[in-house]
């Protein structure tokens, strides 16, 4: 028989491993901020060393940090305030467009009838769409307390950057005074080098996202397909995931034009979207990024699924710059 002590004991174990838990969870989310505060600030290391030529460092760093928000703030009010006007419609319209997403699937299912395992996979297809594109919308409507959310962890990572940027200098040579001297210099070298392919790597990634959602936005707005600002907008901002991003954001972007334009224009936008990213891994990328910032597929893949496992969604797009440096 069971005594009182062990079924305390068995409660205070519990109970202090939840507790330990909830430290990490809270240390990594904590963790995930401070990250994504040092990539923003070594993507402004290079404006800032060289305005510190000219002016005090504080002068160079309170500059490059009002020049982004100025930014930020026009980009909201032309970028960001029609996206969110379209991304709204789109969810007040997605009872239809799972309705008419069944429809396109059912077409599908009919046209390939003769063949046994593509009826089946259409079938499928066509009874969860309904259900899955639904599934998205009340989420969704969540929106606006993540908005919310999104402009405090926003707020508190830029004052992170600007701590970061001003204290970087003190704080590396806090840690090359605890290696020996004879070392000093490698470590130099090794932190300098880590800098240099982050800041390469946030530079490439804003680039890359920029060019890959222009060219698709514009061939959407082209062929006149409905949230073409959104979609253009997802597609950018999945490219941060080198790789992985198109396999992302593509399917929400064949879906959503195979719902609102049908068959034709949504294989149109297949034939874009997969010349595009051909051109990106074997041409803009490259440029872009240089010699500086290499990583297999493999790792991608396996930062991608680690860090998307621990944390989220912002999880899956930092791993990707934390590998780079290792």
């Amino acid at each position: 028989m069971i005594g009182v002590r062990s079924w305390v004991t068995a409660a205070a174990v519990f109970a202090a491993t939840v507790l330990i838990w909830s430290l990490v969870a809270g240390a990594m989310s904590a963790l995930l901020l401070l990250f994504t505060a040092i990539l923003l600030s070594a993507g402004l290391a290079p404006f800032v060393d060289r305005m510190a030529r000219r002016m005090p460092f504080g002068a160079a760093v309170g500059i490059s940090f009002g020049t982004l928000i100025v930014v930020v703030v026009v980009l909201g009010f032309l970028l960001v305030q029609p996206v969110g006007v379209e991304l709204a419609k789109l969810i007040a319209a997605l009872p239809g467009y799972a309705n008419s997403l069944q429809d396109q699937l059912t077409v599908l299912q009919r046209y390939i009838e003769n063949d046994k395992v593509a009826h089946q996979i259409a079938g499928l297809l066509a009874n969860s769409a309904g259900a899955a594109v639904s599934t998205i919308g009340p989420q969704l409507l969540g929106g606006s307390r993540l908005i919310v959310g999104s402009i405090g962890d926003g707020a508190l990572i830029l004052l992170l950057a600007i701590g970061w940027m001003l204290s970087a200098g003190e704080l590396e040579r806090f840690v090359l005074s605890l290696v020996p001297a004879a070392t000093r210099d490698n470590w130099h070298d090794t932190l300098t080098d880590i800098g240099g392919r982050l800041s390469a790597y946030v530079r490439g990634v804003v680039l890359n996202g920029a060019i890959v959602g222009i060219v698709i936005g514009i061939g959407l707005a082209v062929l006149g397909v409905p949230y073409a600002l959104l979609l253009a907008f997802i597609a950018a901002i999945f490219q941060a995931i080198p790789m992985v991003g198109a396999v992302i954001s593509g399917p929400i972007i064949l879906l959503v034009v195979l719902a609102t334009s049908g068959w034709e224009k949504m294989l149109i936008v297949l034939a874009i979207f997969t010349v595009i990213q051909v051109l990106d891994q074997n041409i803009i990328s490259p440029i872009i990024f240089g010699s500086r910032v290499q990583m297999s597929f493999l790792v991608v893949i396996l930062a991608t699924i680690v860090g998307g496992t621990l944390l989220g969604i912002p999880g899956a797009f930092l791993a990707v710059p934390a590998a780079a440096v290792l």
